[in-house]
């Protein structure tokens, strides 16, 4: 959606990832704050966020904290299994694609 009068720019992307079990979906969605020149970038089923002052800082800042919050998940899973942890599917795949690269190709950025 693109505002001209009111100077604001969004990205909403929602992928669908059919070949886990159970299927994932990432929403993220990327915005322009000019009262503060910069990018927020967000990935809802992660409760994820992260801002820059370009679009391509925020998503790179993005991916890297969706990386971060997977090997906590992960790790938290490991610790202490006989907690639930709802966002352990995403941790996993996330931590399977191996590299920011592949992350960034999944989520169509």
């Amino acid at each position: 959606m693109v505002t001209l009068a009111t100077q604001t720019l969004e990205h909403r992307i929602v992928r669908k990832v059919l070949t886990t079990e159970p299927p994932l979906v990432f929403t993220v969605e990327i915005r322009y704050h000019p009262e503060d020149n910069g990018y927020s970038a967000e990935c809802f089923e992660m409760e994820a966020f992260a801002w820059g002052e370009s679009y391509e800082e925020a998503v790179e800042n993005l991916l890297d904290v969706m990386i971060g919050f997977a090997e906590v998940i992960v790790k938290d899973a490991e610790l202490y299994p006989h907690l639930p942890e709802p966002l352990l599917h995403y941790g996993q795949f996330i931590l399977s694609l191996g590299s920011e690269d592949k992350l960034r190709k999944v989520l169509g950025l």
